[in-house]
């Protein structure tokens, strides 16, 4: 009788309280080990203790809650649970990834922006466009030039590999589709890479990767210099060439971008990696060169600009790029965008560009064509 008592309870104990023996585990077999969950993640510390709290029920949601976030245990947990919704139901436990076909991952708000399901309607994308167009004007012929860049979607340009859900519900009346309408109209100079979406066999390389969230390397660097051009057309300058179709190296040793939604979906075991390209670019600078200075205020796609260093060989060292009309790079002494005098760092510009992710269209300018509106009309 005492033996079943104590199988009853060493059983229990294995069951409820695995945080404290299976780190014990982990240290003595590194096979049950597991790395640091991927994603964003806001730490919760254990609360301090008051009766009030207590009495609200506020101190026990935020203990569970810092318990959570802090278990030794979670990484393992959590990749083996997604994993098994991964094998058994073909789903993610990951709240932002979607598995497609072909072991493609995609995010859900780009699978969202593609069938048109965060949609802010042509009156709002039309007064956005008109905006431009005022504000333009107000900059007159010998102020900077606005140029926007619409990147699509990896769902737009791979959709081929979308679950059926999404791809039979690509939308014409979608934020990225109106917007390219509308500006094309106006006469806002614009870019959105719509060759991108075409004939894939015009290109050596695929330009989009299999588990990343963006554009890839090699796809970053084909429009950066369809904008190159574009902004030595506006200006009338030759901006320096960029050399790099012969130095393409392909490996599935993927950089962090072209991971990143395989980073988020936190499972235990990765499927096979295709191999993407990513080129070496080459600069060529010469007398007649220009490198004009520009004012950046955009998002992601443009951060990968930027850390690939496009920025540094396109344009004049005085250029500035705003994340989300926010964080500054390359940094100002800790300053914020919105800190700094609008008027005097926009006219000292010759271009001021736009690029914004078909998601951030729906808060297109990150509030600064309002703010610098109001500053010219002043």
């Amino acid at each position: 009788m005492r033996l079943r008592y104590l199988l009853f309870f060493l059983v229990l104990a294995l069951i409820t309280l695995p945080e404290y023996y299976l780190p014990v585990l982990q240290r003595a077999f590194p096979v049950l080990q597991s790395p640091a969950l991927g994603g964003s993640f806001e730490r919760v510390d254990y609360p301090r203790f008051w009766p009030q709290k207590w009495l609200t029920g506020d101190y026990q949601s935020q203990y569970e809650q810092a318990r959570r976030n802090q278990s030794p245990i979670a990484p393992f947990v959590v990749r083996h649970r997604n994993q098994l919704l991964r094998d058994v139901f073909g789903d993610s436990g990951a709240p932002r990834v979607v598995y497609g076909n072909n072991n493609y991952f995609y995010a859900i708000e780009y699978c969202e922006a593609f069938a048109g399901m965060d949609y802010i309607g042509r009156s709002a994308i039309k007064f956005k466009v008109q905006q431009l167009q005022r504000i333009q004007q107000l900059l007159g012929p010998d102020g900077p030039q606005l140029l926007v860049v619409l990147p699509p979607g990896k769902p737009r340009v791979l959709p081929e590999h979308l679950p059926a859900f999404y791809r039979e519900r690509e939308a014409d009346s979608s934020n990225w589709r109106v917007f390219s309408e509308l500006l094309e109209l106006s006469g806002v100079p614009f870019l959105n890479f719509d060759f991108l979406i075409g004939d894939k066999a015009q290109f050596p390389y695929p330009t989009y990767p299999q588990f990343g969230l963006h554009w890839n390397y090699y796809g970053a660097t084909v429009a950066a210099d369809s904008m190159r051009l574009k902004i030595g057309q506006l200006l009338g300058k030759e901006l320096p060439a960029m050399q790099y179709q012969k130095a393409v190296k392909m490996t599935d040793s993927l950089r962090s971008t072209d991971k990143e939604l395989l980073y988020g979906a936190n499972i235990s075991r990765e499927p096979a990696a295709m191999p993407m390209p990513y080129p070496e670019i080459r600069y060529q600078k010469d007398s007649i060169s220009y490198l004009p200075k520009v004012l950046i205020i955009g998002d992601s796609y443009y951060k990968i600009w930027y850390d690939y260093g496009i920025q540094q060989g396109l344009f004049h060292p005085e250029s500035s790029f705003w994340y989300y009309y926010g964080t500054i790079f390359p940094p100002q002494g800790g300053q914020h965008a919105q800190s700094l005098p609008i008027l005097e760092e926009t006219l000292r510009r010759d271009i001021i560009l736009l690029p914004h992710a078909e998601i951030n269209l729906n808060n297109f300018g990150f509030g600064y064509l309002d703010r610098l509106e109001e500053a010219l009309i002043r």
